[in-house]
């Protein structure tokens, strides 16, 4: 089991674990009070044999309930029955599993000196885009600062501490800053996008306004289209939730 430390505000989240002499004695899996900060995370590697039997007798006991998630009732077994050992891990690492954790992942990669290396020549990230995609592009007219920009994705506009994704596009006039633009989603002229992530695909029609300076992430969904002059808030999910 790979462990790691993170921030004990965030350790509620994930499977924490007590280990001691190399072996994990206690996992418990997202527990209201953390008994620590020592966290899994989520990379497990099994002997076949025990992980079958451990899944049967799980299979067994569940009877029509069926078996829920591995970190409620195999892990905990698994460790209970005294075979488990750890890996620390001490290098970047985050569970992303919020939003503000997303959100604030990408901001830490596009600091001047970012806590991982994506361009360490020793371990290289190659991704389908990087050969299916032209390289991104910064016209006259565009700025882009303390950002990245995947590749396929052009800048007219200004761009301020961002991730620009693959394939998006920020027309000119348009404002992007301290924000996620995934895929293909497009930010027309005059639009202002601020303390956002937008979703793939996601157009942002002119003069609209999408998040602000200060306050919580706004979020836009997959495909959504913010209409010409439209001002989502911050902190608002748009499209709006339904009620059940």
């Amino acid at each position: 089991m790979v462990i790691t430390e993170v921030e004990p505000e965030d350790a509620g989240r994930c499977g924490v674990v007590q280990v001691g002499g190399g072996a994990v004695h206690e996992y418990v899996y997202k527990p209201d009070e953390p008994s620590g900060n020592l966290v899994s995370n989520e990379v497990f590697v099994f002997r076949p044999s025990a992980l079958l039997d451990t899944l049967e007798e799980i299979a067994a006991s569940a009877g029509e309930d069926g078996l829920k998630d591995l970190g409620h009732e195999l892990l905990p077994r698994l460790v209970d029955a005294g075979g488990a050992r750890e890996h620390r891990f001490t290098d970047y690492w985050r569970d992303v599993g919020t939003v503000p954790a997303y959100w604030k992942c990408h901001q830490e990669l596009v600091e001047d000196t970012p806590p991982i290396d994506l361009d360490n020549p020793a371990w290289p990230i190659l991704t389908q885009a990087t050969t299916h995609r032209a390289s991104a592009r910064v016209h006259s007219e565009g700025s882009v600062e303390s950002s990245l920009l995947a590749p396929g994705s052009r800048v007219a506009g200004t761009v301020r501490r961002s991730v620009i994704g693959r394939g998006a596009v920020v027309e000119a006039g348009a404002l992007v800053c301290d924000s996620v633009v995934l895929p293909g989603a497009v930010v027309r002229r005059g639009a202002v996008v601020r303390h956002a992530i937008l979703d793939d695909r996601v157009e942002v029609g002119n003069e609209a306004t999408v998040g602000a300076e200060d306050g919580e992430i706004a979020l836009v969904g997959l495909r959504s289209v913010v209409e010409p002059g439209a001002n989502i808030e911050a902190g608002a999910r748009f499209p709006a939730e339904e009620e059940e």
